[in-house]
């Protein structure tokens, strides 16, 4: 009997340390289903900043493509305005322009030349 009792403590060691083993695959399982579930979490987070931001860097990219268009509008604008200040500039210079002015704005005139004007009105 004493070999009897003997296989049932060595059963019961060895089931014990079985029980043992076994939780500590669990609780290894456990802690690794924990970081795992952190990691993604974490993962996910960054995910959204990066996401939100790239959003956001898409919005002013649209705003400021709208105001650079704008502004290239102005500085087309004002090159075509330029170019015809410096026309004008150069007109001016003319005598020959400078007396039609005279005459058609101010009704100025040569020697001896008649000027008749018509009302701008039709006819009141």
């Amino acid at each position: 009997m004493v070999d009897g009792g003997r296989i049932a403590q060595l059963q019961n060691e060895y089931l014990q340390s079985q029980q043992i083993a076994e939780q500590r695959r669990q609780h290894r399982r456990k802690g690794l289903i924990h970081r795992l579930m952190a990691f993604a979490i974490l993962f996910m987070l960054v995910c959204s900043v990066m996401v939100g931001s790239l959003i956001s860097q898409a919005g002013k990219y649209h705003r400021i493509e709208g105001q650079k268009q704008t502004l290239e509008k102005k500085v087309n604008a004002s090159v075509a305005q330029a170019e015809q200040l410096k026309k004008r500039i150069k007109l001016l210079h003319n005598k020959q322009y400078i007396g039609e002015i005279a005459r058609h704005d101010y009704l100025l005139s040569k020697k001896g030349e008649i000027i008749f004007s018509k009302p701008e009105n039709g006819g009141n």
